[in-house]
C-alpha cells in the first residue's frame, strides 16, 4: 500500500503504520484511539487526516479512492 501511494501521489500523500497495542503509540496518538475505541471500530482501522475512514479488512482501491478524494478536497 505504502508504495502505490507513493507511486500515485508522490509527497502529496503518506502512509504510516502504528501498533496500538505499543503504548508509546497510544499515547502519542491518544485522540484517534480514543475514536476508535469510543465508536467500537474493529481493527485493523484506516486513518485519513486524523479520522477513522475504514475499518476490518484493508481494501486497497477503497483506500486508493479516499485518499484521491481527499486530495481534490484540498486541491
Amino acid at each position: 500500500m505504502r508504495a502505490e501511494i507513493e507511486h500515485r501521489y508522490g509527497e502529496a500523500a503518506r502512509v504510516f503504520y502504528y501498533d496500538t497495542s505499543n503504548h508509546d503509540v497510544r499515547l502519542k496518538h491518544a485522540r484517534v484511539v480514543e475514536l476508535i475505541h469510543d465508536n467500537h471500530l474493529e481493527y485493523p482501522v484506516t486513518v485519513i487526516n486524523g479520522e477513522p475512514v475504514y475499518e476490518g479488512a484493508v481494501s486497497y482501491p477503497a483506500i486508493l479512492r479516499a485518499v484521491q478524494t481527499r486530495l481534490n478536497d484540498v486541491c
